[in-house]
């Protein structure tokens, strides 16, 4: 009786994983099916209307006579307007890009950051980027800022310094777990007039900022920045000062030997290395080798 009890339920149990089994290969064949019929209707939207699109795109023409009613028509515009963005952008085409996403784009964009998928949110913030949309500045408060994934928030971040440098300089100091990397990234399409706002805020970057930040103040004009850097060989990290060192000689002209003396034989090898030139043929410095 045991036996046969046992045996009902290893059964039973069998049955029901069977089951759920097949109700999982039905739900893969399910959303299987749904991708290819949503990528099938995506890529006959683009080949019946990308000659409108162009028309629109380049000359401004025929926009009323384009569909853009279901989610797959938004879908196909956004990859013909990546394509107008990396491969024939102008000020004209940008225009009418932010002008039709500000109307159509804008209110599924603040649904998709509301995700609970990590991909849909990061995927919306990259096309804000790309596309240039305004209006989003102030969609995260801030403490969902502090709870933004890392690249959720390099995202935003990257956002804001387009749109909103202000906006931008009070988030970015909110959190410090960018890596060097990531604040270069930001950091090299900013403008010098909006890198001056961070160097005004020098003391309070993290380390890896700093370092990328430093990096930065050499691609900019000799005149604005050779002043500050040798304000920064007096830093009490090594590395700041080696940065500095290393920015000067990318910029190759120094006024004054003085900065530099007390480089020439440091106990930080490479501090050492990267004053030399600088310290005894002051004038001009290259990089040394």
């Amino acid at each position: 009786m045991d036996v046969s009890i046992s045996l009902g339920i290893v059964l039973w149990i069998i049955l029901a994983l069977t089951g759920i089994l097949i109700a999982l290969v039905l739900v893969f064949i399910a959303q299987s099916q749904r991708r290819i019929k949503r990528k099938n209707e995506v890529e006959q939207y683009i080949e019946r209307h990308l000659e409108g699109w162009h028309d629109y795109l380049v000359k401004g023409e025929g926009i009323e006579k384009l569909p853009a009613s279901k989610s797959t028509d938004l879908e196909a515009i956004e990859k013909i307007f990546f394509t107008f963005k990396q491969n024939a952008s102008s000020k004209d085409i940008d225009e009418r890009i932010v002008q039709f996403g500000t109307e159509h784009f804008v209110k599924p964009y603040k649904k998709r950051l509301r995700s609970g998928k990590w991909a849909y949110r990061v995927n919306t913030l990259s096309k804000m980027i790309e596309f240039e949309l305004p209006g989003f500045e102030k969609i995260f408060t801030n403490e969902e800022i502090k709870i933004l994934s890392r690249y959720e928030y390099f995202l935003f971040l990257t956002y804001l310094s387009i749109f909103d440098m202000d906006r931008f300089a009070y988030v970015y100091f909110m959190r410090q777990d960018l890596s060097e990397y990531e604040n270069k990234k930001i950091f090299n399409q900013l403008s010098d007039k909006k890198v001056e706002v961070l160097v005004n805020r020098f003391e309070e970057v993290p380390l890896p900022g700093k370092y990328a930040l430093v990096g930065r103040i050499s691609l900019m004009p000799s005149g604005t920045s050779i002043e500050f850097l040798e304000s920064l060989l007096a830093d009490e990290t090594p590395e700041v000062r080696i940065r500095a060192l290393k920015a000067v000689q990318t910029i190759g002209l120094v006024e004054q030997s003085a900065p530099y003396d007390k480089f020439y034989n440091s106990e930080v090898g490479r501090e050492n290395a990267h004053c030399t030139y600088c310290a005894t043929n002051w004038g001009e410095c290259h990089p040394s080798t």
